[in-house]
């Protein structure tokens, strides 16, 4: 029968309209759920399609999701409930898309196994209300390629070439490979497959490689050049070596497995501490089914190849889950894309038992207990508080209140609510981490938005896990930095705000500084590496400040220095330290506003009306070259006479706009005009 029998039109739509019923109620629970970072960072690229070909802050993930949610943004607004939707959708694909390949199988199979993806384990319907970003797509794109791949065989057995199948696999494989790598076990034996099957003719298949490898081309032309993008299949890292990786996962493989199948499901993706678990008798009637079908098809699978490929790729992600450093006991999410063909297995091999009915018996079996867990985990969802563990979804409401009664549209956050406050405020408020918390020195999309910003805050909120300092250390850390700030109480959150440094905007270039003391910052002086390197001044004046710049091209500032000062060139006192991997501990102030300096581009060194006759920079334990773009001194004022850190430059410009505002007006007086030109000629 074709797809378009009477069969076919009928079983889909009633196998989606249960779907649609067992996932409603975890609809409802995820639109009463603010969003967290991974889901609002979804929502901001689909606000800006086209920018960066990774999901923002991390080397991997291709912006797929984005692309998809952006037409439901573009209808909706830029509204949780377009996010949403989002995933509601993607976990309904699963359905027909399970239905066709259990067809392949049997026609019989067909429904059986849509009403099992229709009412999967507790995990799935997880994945389609409030899920990791990523794998919702991922799952259909590997369900579609073994469907491809299934469709392939049959035309190559047939002596046809598949050439439109061959290249919509290959791209599909390619988009599921750069969206997330745990994909390439379903690609991987889904390729075996194909050349076996056309092992005759194997040129066929270029038909599907090439575009698999011009698809993928964004994920592995930035392997060949960073190793972070494939940090999530590394097999081994500093902190654990990969024998005794193995050693921690192998024994421990049937946790996550259970998850999969639903003996067990945590609240949220993978959290180990808040899980549903399954009663003895219950999981073991899971486990008891599933076992029981997985037997059947292998037995069948003798005399059926379609059935072996399923099998193949069930275990190959299995076989390949214990390597990856970042698997782990809990991490369901990386066995997630054996279940589609274990699924369609499971509608197949119910069918050796003589009559359907009997694989119906079976199906239904497996779908009660499904929907007896889901219950469980409905009921934790219902009674939980967003703001707690496991979710950590504090209201941001207060926040926002605070930051517009301060007229602060740029501020620091950690990770969820930095991004959760960008989306929820339609970038009105750009919130940015201070540096990346999850793959240290990684770009980061606002980061420098808000170092160019004048009125910023920073929010701390200490029940959400971050590196950040936690208030108190802030404040002590401000407190060294010298300078006055507020601290208001906004719900949970400390938000510091109204920021004055010890030492004004004003100037001057250091003129016995050489090509470092003139105007243009494409000019560095290029010190040695190793011995320590004197500037003196005509003069000994009382300073309040000096500030340290790297130039537009070359190497930046040392990352390892001491920082001295003279009042009679002859004996130094050390007023600065940095120390390599230090920097998220040094607080200083830049642009008028307290930032942890994690690029070595700008160093403020309060000197609190000190006399100065000479600088000294010493490298320290260091060999690298180096470079200084400027060394610019700011004059002991009174602080009553200080000129305000004030703005003056429009706010709304593009960044291209701000280079040439900058360059149009110069204002080489002002310390910020060079930090800010350093950073607006690095932005692109």
């Amino acid at each position: 029968m074709g797809a378009s029998s009477p069969s076919v039109r009928h079983h889909i739509p009633l196998a989606l309209l249960l779907g649609v019923a067992v996932r409603a109620p975890f609809w409802a629970e995820a639109l009463r759920t603010p969003v967290d970072g991974d889901t609002a960072i979804i929502g901001l690229m689909a606000r800006h399609l086209g920018r960066g070909t990774t999901m923002w802050g991390q080397p991997y993930g291709s912006p797929l999701e984005a692309w998809l949610a952006a037409p439901l943004m573009a209808a909706m607004g830029a509204r949780v409930e377009a996010l949403r939707l989002c995933y509601f959708l993607l976990g309904l694909v699963l359905i027909p898309v399970t239905y066709l390949i259990a067809r392949r199988l049997d026609p019989r199979a067909a429904l059986p196994a849509a009403v099992l993806i229709a009412c999967p384990p507790p995990y799935f319907l997880l994945l389609s209300a409030l899920p990791p970003p990523m794998y919702p797509s991922v799952l259909v794109l590997c369900g579609i390629v073994i469907l491809l791949t299934l469709r392939m065989a049959e035309r190559i057995e047939a002596e046809r070439a598949p050439v439109a199948e061959a290249i919509l696999a290959g791209a599909l494989a390619g988009l599921a490979a750069w969206t997330h790598l745990m994909s390439l076990s379903i690609v991987a034996a889904c390729g075996a497959y194909l050349v076996r099957r056309a092992r005759a003719r194997p040129g066929r298949l270029l038909y599907a490689l090439v575009p698999f490898l011009l698809a993928s081309a964004p994920w592995w032309t930035s392997a060949l050049v960073d190793r972070q993008a494939t940090r999530v299949v590394s097999v081994s890292e500093r902190q654990e070596g990969f024998a005794s990786h193995l050693l921690a996962v192998l024994p421990r493989l049937g946790r996550p497995l259970g998850g999969v199948v639903g003996a067990r499901t945590p609240w949220i993706a993978d959290d180990p501490d808040h899980v549903v678990t399954a009663p003895p008798v219950v999981a073991a009637l899971i486990v008891l089914f599933y076992g029981l079908a997985l037997a059947l098809a292998v037995r069948g699978a003798r005399a059926s190849p379609p059935a072996r490929l399923l099998l193949g790729a069930a275990a190959l992600v299995v076989v390949a889950f214990p390597f990856p450093m970042r698997s782990g006991p809990d991490s369901i999410r990386f066995l997630t894309p054996l279940y589609v063909p274990l699924a369609a297995l499971v509608g197949w091999a119910g069918l050796s038992l003589g009559k359907p009915r009997r694989a119906w018996i079976l199906v239904l079996a497996l779908t009660c207990l499904h929907v007896g867990m889901a219950s469980r985990l409905l009921a934790a969802w219902r009674a939980a508080d967003r703001a707690a563990a496991p979710f950590l979804l504090p209201d941001l409401a207060p926040v926002r209140r605070v930051l517009d009664e301060h007229q602060v549209r740029r501020a620091y956050a950690s990770y969820g609510p930095a991004y959760r406050l960008t989306f929820e405020t339609g970038e009105r408020i750009v919130v940015s981490q201070p540096w990346n918390e999850r793959f240290l020195h990684y770009p980061l999309p606002y980061l420098d938005e808000v170092r160019f910003a004048k009125n910023v805050a920073w929010i701390l909120m200490p029940r959400v896990p971050t590196d950040l300092p936690a208030p108190a250390a802030f404040e002590a850390a401000l407190g060294d930095a010298g300078g006055l700030w507020r601290r208001t109480t906004a719900g949970e959150a400390a938000v510091f705000h109204d920021f004055v440094p010890p030492f004004g905007p004003s100037v001057e270039r250091l003129a016995t500084a050489g090509v470092a003391g003139d105007l243009s910052l494409e000019t560095v002086s290029l010190p040695s590496p190793t011995a320590p390197t004197t500037w003196t001044l005509p003069s000994p004046r009382p300073l309040d400040a000096i500030t340290l710049m790297a130039g537009l091209e070359g190497p930046r500032l040392l990352r390892s220095m001491d920082v001295g000062v003279s009042a009679d060139g002859a004996s130094f006192e050390t007023v600065a330290r940095r120390r390599r991997r230090d920097e998220r501990a040094d607080l200083r102030w830049v642009g008028g506003q307290p930032q942890y300096v994690i690029d070595h581009d700008v160093i403020a060194v309060p000197l609190g009306g000190r006399t100065v006759a000479a600088v000294r920079v010493t490298p320290v334990a260091s060999g690298d070259a180096w470079g200084v773009g400027k060394v610019l001194l700011h004059a002991a004022v009174d602080p009553a006479r200080r000129a305000p850190w004030a703005e003056w430059l429009d706010p709304n410009l593009t960044w291209a706009e701000r280079r040439r505002a900058l360059l149009a007006s110069p204002h080489p007086d002002r310390a910020d005009w060079y930090s800010r030109l350093l950073l607006a000629a690095r932005a692109r």
